[in-house]
């Protein structure tokens, strides 16, 4: 409770209070570049909903990969926006520049970007950002599970000035319940946090806006877990190591490369056959619980009635199925290793 009494003393317990300001401080010194700054807000789709509000996109279009999770076109959806779903690079799993420029070319009210790093995974994105810069486009990063390890010493974002979103969900490495983080160039904060409320200007006129603010019971677990993240994440990252040597001496099975200072949420493997239900349950029957995680797409998991708009998605569509994501823990140690590989040996030979 003493996280909290700053709180209670000033019976302050939400819109941007004290404990949600210090650890949007503390977050930034330990993860994003200089020049940035950081706002906490109440998840990672409401966080991007609300850049996209403050980067003005209702009534026009936004690329974005098809694969990714729901999350990401809702977000388009809730800006006021029309998604513009555009193919992945087969080798990285990411937004293809060549297919993001092949959006361009077929929709020019496209009005910004979603580039997404998916399952948390933290490569260079040196190719779409050549892309947004060709197009004078803004590129915003869906990087919902890549907080934890700070980025190669850089810190996120660069002179370009992306903005990167992340979550801070229960099923995160930086995990408080619910909640998000935003990285945003400092000019742009202002607009990000009116758009977080209600999309207030300070003489009380509105533009576009949500309810997106943080409040200070999570910010007071965010504050602990910040404490404990130098512990964590060797551990997740020493157990996605043992998956790296345990699926290349099966072999047959696709791991992702080059991950970069990745916290490692889940770790993905792309089977060379659809990943099914039996599938699902054969591992379940190990005890082992895997899931599909970015499945059936955005182009086609989607049955509402707003428009959406996609070029070709052949390598999305080719993988989508295949992909599979096993569970990493942060008390892993040598003992659990050999057990889940006899139970990875059993379940593939079963």
């Amino acid at each position: 409770m003493r996280l909290l009494d700053a709180a209670y003393d000033q019976r302050y317990f939400s819109n941007f209070g004290t404990l949600a300001t210090r650890l949007a401080d503390r977050m930034a010194a330990v993860y994003l570049a200089p020049g940035y700054q950081g706002v906490l807000c109440s998840s990672n789709t409401a966080g991007l909903t609300a850049v996209l509000q403050a980067l003005d996109v209702a009534g026009r279009k936004v690329a974005l990969p098809d694969f990714t999770f729901a999350a990401t076109p809702q977000a388009v959806f809730a800006a006021g926006a029309t998604p513009v779903v555009c193919d992945i690079d087969p080798q990285t799993w990411e937004l293809s520049p060549e297919s993001l420029r092949a959006a361009f070319e077929a929709h020019s009210d496209i009005a910004a970007v979603i580039h997404v790093r998916p399952f948390g995974l933290i490569r260079d994105i040196s190719g779409v950002r050549t892309v947004c810069a060709e197009y004078e486009r803004p590129l915003l990063i869906d990087a919902a599970a890549g907080l934890g390890a700070p980025k190669d010493g850089a810190g996120f974002g660069s002179a370009f000035g992306e903005i990167e979103v992340f979550s801070l969900h229960a099923t995160k490495v930086f995990a408080v319940g619910e909640g998000g983080f935003i990285a945003a160039p400092a000019s742009m904060i202002q607009k990000i946090r009116a758009a977080m409320n209600f999309g207030f200007n300070p003489d009380r006129t509105y533009g576009e806006g949500q309810n997106a603010k943080f409040d200070e019971f999570r910010a007071a677990i965010g504050l602990a877990m910040l404490g404990k993240m130098d512990a964590i994440v060797p551990k997740r990252q020493a157990h996605a190591a043992f998956y790296d040597e345990l699926f290349a001496a099966l072999g047959g099975f696709g791991t992702a490369q080059d991950p970069g200072p990745t916290p490692w949420s889940t770790y993905p493997v792309v089977f060379e056959q659809p990943v099914t239900a039996t599938t699902l349950g054969a591992f379940a029957d190990n005890g082992i619980e895997i899931k599909k995680y970015y499945w059936p797409g955005v182009r086609r998991g989607y049955v509402g009635g707003r428009e959406m708009h996609a070029v070709d998605l052949t390598q999305s569509l080719a993988m989508q199925d295949r992909c599979a994501c096993f569970p990493v823990y942060s008390d892993f140690s040598s003992d659990m290793g050999s057990q889940l590989r006899e139970r990875v040996f059993r379940t593939l030979s079963s």
